[in-house]
């Protein structure tokens, strides 16, 4: 990351209609390089609306969001560059392998050759999966595939990491492994992470932005 960027993400007075329903409203944060920062509320609190815009997949009403210093409203393909995005139920192909998941999304990311080779082994190595490398994806229990939608999101060695409720569903011991996984990336990747747990965030995050009824 260049030195004269401050943010690796920033959001300044974003606001999101949908119909006559408000999901978030004059929303302002900041995220610093390799911080890593929980984004905490309830459902429906407007956590995966924001996360959403950030990513470009969805437009903000009004308001500014940068990644990496990159206006995300008007460069939305460049910033897809600098992320890794994990959605709240992220979906996987059940019928693909984890090893060959990996390199499909590897080749979207435009990585090839020996990069990519390299890259699939630290993340699998990384994200305890080389074991499961070979093994279909509708085959493994919720935290493997939890693990597999992290390693797909470093996989590019992106600036910033988006995770919308990484920890959703997994019973104590599959939280741990993803806590220490997350944990892993603190000083390398910007990493901002949804949840309405508390203490799953005070554990995992620098610190902590709190977001209800879209404020």
């Amino acid at each position: 990351m260049e030195d004269s960027v401050a943010y690796s993400i920033e959001v300044n007075n974003l606001t999101k209609h949908y119909g006559r329903i408000t999901a978030i409203q004059d929303i302002s944060f900041t995220l610093k390089p390799g911080e890593i920062v929980g984004f905490l509320g309830p459902n429906g609190a407007g956590k995966s609306t924001t996360m959403k815009i950030l990513t470009g997949l969805i437009p903000a009403n009004s308001g500014r969001a940068y990644i990496c210093g990159i206006p995300v409203a008007t460069h939305p393909q460049e910033i897809k560059r600098k992320i890794g995005y994990m959605p709240e139920n992220n979906p996987l192909p059940h019928d693909m392998r984890v090893g060959e998941y990996l390199r499909f999304r590897g080749k979207l990311k435009e990585m090839s050759g020996r990069q990519l080779r390299k890259r699939i082994e630290y993340v699998l190595d990384l994200c305890d999966l080389t074991r499961a490398r070979r093994r279909v994806i509708g085959g493994l229990s919720k935290g493997y595939r939890q693990r597999i939608g992290i390693a797909e999101t470093i996989l590019s060695e992106p600036e910033v990491i988006i995770m919308d409720e990484p920890t959703i569903g997994l019973d104590p011991h599959q939280i741990l492994k993803i806590r220490d996984l997350i944990s892993s990336l603190r000083g390398r990747m910007s990493v901002i992470i949804s949840s309405h747990i508390l203490p799953e965030i005070e554990l995992t995050c620098d610190r902590v932005i709190i977001i209800n009824r879209g404020f």
